[in-house]
């Protein structure tokens, strides 16, 4: 009999659906930072982007934001045919994706106008996808930041000690001071970090 149960409960066990997994992430694709790349004036494909990790958004086909642009020079290592630019990118409304990394592929026959020497942009193509470099958050500024993990979600009311800008680090108080926070400034009012 008691095997019977031990069977009947792991054949149950099986069929629920994992704990603990969510189910409303989505993977984003390089077509997709290619599309967003493209929306600036610079037309890619998607075999020409890879992306550095799994990224996943809480949209299937999130607003995307070209955050940051810096060619790979030498860093890259390997002998390559083409020029590689390290492009950072975020999801435009907050919460729904973390900033993340790509690598955009540029052949050799691209038009050297658009980029100069050694797989960087030109200055006319750097400053078209350069987002623009103005503060985001002020000092004194009153914010939330949100700290997640995946088993818990918080909340705090802090009050910015710092300027910044989308993507940048700032230190943040609770509002009596007593508490000091690092958080990664995500739009006008709201920071995140991890524990």
């Amino acid at each position: 009999m008691t095997t019977k149960w031990l069977a009947a409960l792991l054949m149950t066990a099986m069929s629920l659906p994992v704990w603990g997994q969510s189910q409303d992430r989505f993977a984003l694709t390089a077509q997709q930072v290619a599309q967003a790349v493209s929306g600036k004036g610079v037309e890619i494909a998607g075999e020409q982007v890879s992306l550095l990790a799994k990224v996943v958004a809480n949209d299937p086909n999130p607003q995307l934001d070209l955050l940051a642009v810096e060619p790979l020079g030498d860093r890259w290592s390997g002998p390559r045919s083409e020029a590689r630019t390290l492009v950072k990118l975020g999801c435009h409304l907050p919460g729904t994706c973390l900033p993340f990394y790509a690598i955009v592929s540029w052949p050799q026959g691209t038009d050297n106008r658009s980029l100069a020497g050694s797989g960087g942009f030109s200055a006319a193509g750097n400053l078209m996808l350069k987002p623009k470099a103005s503060v985001t958050i002020r000092a004194g500024a009153r914010a939330t930041l949100v700290m997640d993990d995946d088993r818990s979600h918080i909340q705090i009311a802090v009050i910015t000690l710092e300027s910044g800008m989308v993507g940048h680090k700032i230190r943040v108080a609770s509002p009596d001071r007593k508490q000091i926070y690092y958080g990664e400034v995500i739009g006008a009012n709201l920071l995140k970090r991890s524990f």
